[in-house]
């Protein structure tokens, strides 16, 4: 059986290959077909350009990747499919898993969430708010502080749904792109224009732009705190921990998925924490966050400007 993915063969140098897999029927692994996979823009960018740091290779690694960092690589982690083939009750249930960009592929039954409702496309947007869930339990933000979330991208947008979710009132986002009002109006969130900000307790940053936290530093109140979201990669700048960051004793929180925070370890695993990802996209508006799609025949010559467009939220890949 033939199957194609997405690999990056060097910097900026998408290629689909093929390849041949076999699938024996057994009681632990099933072979799925993908319907749609999910381009999680920030983090495939910086992969694509090369951007990741020697030492963080393994640590960074997704799930089921192939290759390194250094190239090639088969990269992804958000893959929405039709199981084909395994044992009887399984055949066509839809699923979710952190599989890269590919067509076909064997998966063990333990690793997959099996989708019950239908509208199966906005499950696309699981492993973001996986993140989203993780910014907010990093935040610690009490119910009454003033929180603004910086960059209307997936994460962004999500991780403020999901503060509203959990029955926030004070929560504001905040870009410079103001085609992405609709999708603040389109939840209910508040919209802020960051030069406007003041008096905040907690910022929360997903931009991956450093000049975020600088500006902060003056915006957040005593005991403030800055909840860096981005992933960085290898691109450094220089941060001024005198000035305000010393006399308003503030606090920068690193937020990352891969991780579950150490203080709701004893609470929650992985998947836990997938289970409630899942129950917060419920809403069906959620879908109109997937703003962009394209064939996988097509994801060669078009991945390097779905990575670039400023306007995508999430992209999806259609499989045929």
């Amino acid at each position: 059986m033939e199957t194609y993915s997405l690999w990056l063969e060097k910097k900026n140098k998408p290629v689909i290959k093929k390849n041949k897999i076999t699938y024996k029927s057994n009681n632990k692994t099933v072979l799925i077909k993908t319907l749609y996979s999910g381009v999680s823009k920030g983090t495939e960018k910086l992969v694509t350009e090369g951007k990741v740091d020697k030492d963080q290779y393994q640590l960074m690694q997704a799930p089921f990747q192939e290759g390194s960092f250094a190239f090639p690589i088969k990269y992804g982690y958000i893959n929405i499919g039709q199981i084909i083939d395994g044992p009887k009750k399984y055949i066509n249930k839809k699923t979710f898993c952190l599989f890269p960009h590919q067509s076909i592929f064997e998966m063990e039954l333990n690793k997959l969430t099996i989708l019950k409702n239908q509208n199966i496309k906005k499950y696309l947007l699981t492993a973001n708010m996986e993140t989203a869930i993780n910014i907010f339990w990093d935040a610690q933000a009490k119910k009454d502080e003033k929180i603004i979330i910086v960059g209307m991208g997936s994460i962004g947008i999500l991780t403020a749904y999901y503060f509203q979710l959990q029955k926030y009132k004070n929560v504001y986002v905040s870009d410079n792109n103001k085609q992405k009002l609709k999708y603040s109006k389109l939840l209910n969130l508040k919209f802020i224009n960051f030069e406007k900000v003041k008096n905040a307790d907690v910022i929360i940053n997903t931009t991956s732009n450093y000049d975020i936290l600088k500006r902060s530093f003056k915006l957040l109140n005593l005991d403030g705190k800055f909840i860096e979201a981005s992933w960085y990669g290898n691109k450094q700048t220089n941060i001024s921990l005198g000035g305000y960051f010393h006399s308003k004793r503030l606090k920068i929180i690193s937020s990352q998925v891969s991780n579950i925070p150490k203080l709701m370890k004893k609470s929650y695993d992985y998947k836990k924490r997938l289970k409630i990802a899942i129950r917060a996209l419920s809403n069906n508006h959620l879908i109109k966050l997937i703003n962009n799609e394209c064939d996988f025949e097509d994801i060669e010559k078009k991945y390097i400007s779905i990575l670039n467009d400023p306007n995508t939220i999430m992209h999806a890949i259609k499989y045929k």
